[in-house]
């Protein structure tokens, strides 16, 4: 059996009293059910396993009143517990939830950040959906405008063959008037107009004054 320990009166009277733990009140409670150490997250359960370890020790201590137990005394020495081995398993026990219980917290703030940086993302490509919506609308109409800028050229250009074949048939038209025109004014050329004949041998003057032989 361990050798017995004293600790303050104060301190074994907020034990028993459940006060706040503290960590005078942490040692003490470890000291008594054989532990290491206590987590102060554990210090209720602690606070109930070191009351009736003393309860169970010294049965005389329920006896006394809430104000009555300071009279013992500045001082108590206390003996921790022979058979700790079922306090450790619940202490094993607890110690163990509170180390998944802080890897769970841990997973559930790497998928907090997680999450939050997918919404950041989301947000992000929404906004570059956005940007490229945009962007492929405006394109789209300029397509659209030029798509109908080009018909308008292509109806143009259309309309320049169109009049260019009809300037050219007429054109053609025009020039074989012309040279059946020609054909025909040389035709008129070898056959003059009857004008009369040669003029008369009197013609104008009754006679040819420049046949006489005597002028």
């Amino acid at each position: 059996m361990s050798e017995a320990k004293v600790f303050p009166m104060n301190t074994f009277v907020s034990v028993l009293r459940g006060r706040s733990a503290d960590q005078e009140q942490l040692d003490m409670m470890a000291f008594i059910l054989g532990l290491e150490d206590i987590d102060v997250d554990f210090a209720p359960v602690a606070q109930s396993l070191t009351k009736a370890a003393i309860y169970e020790a010294e049965p005389g201590l329920t006896k006394y009143a809430e104000g009555d137990i300071t009279k013992l005394g500045n001082q108590v020495k206390i003996a921790p517990v022979e058979d700790n081995s079922a306090i450790e398993a619940v202490f094993e026990m607890l110690n163990g939830m509170k180390a998944e219980n802080e890897q769970l917290k841990a997973e559930n703030s790497d998928l907090s950040s997680a999450k939050e940086t997918a919404e950041t993302e989301a947000k992000t490509l929404k906004a570059k959906v956005k940007t490229f919506e945009d962007f492929s609308a405006a394109g789209e109409k300029k397509i659209v405008a030029s798509s109908t800028k080009v018909d308008e050229h292509i109806k143009k250009l259309n309309e320049l063959m169109a009049e260019v074949e009809r300037v050219k048939k007429e054109g053609v038209v025009v020039a074989g008037a012309a040279e059946g025109a020609a054909a025909g004014g040389e035709a008129g050329g070898g056959d003059s107009p009857d004008t009369g004949g040669e003029p008369e041998a009197d013609f104008g003057f009754g006679s040819n004054p420049f046949a006489d032989s005597d002028w």
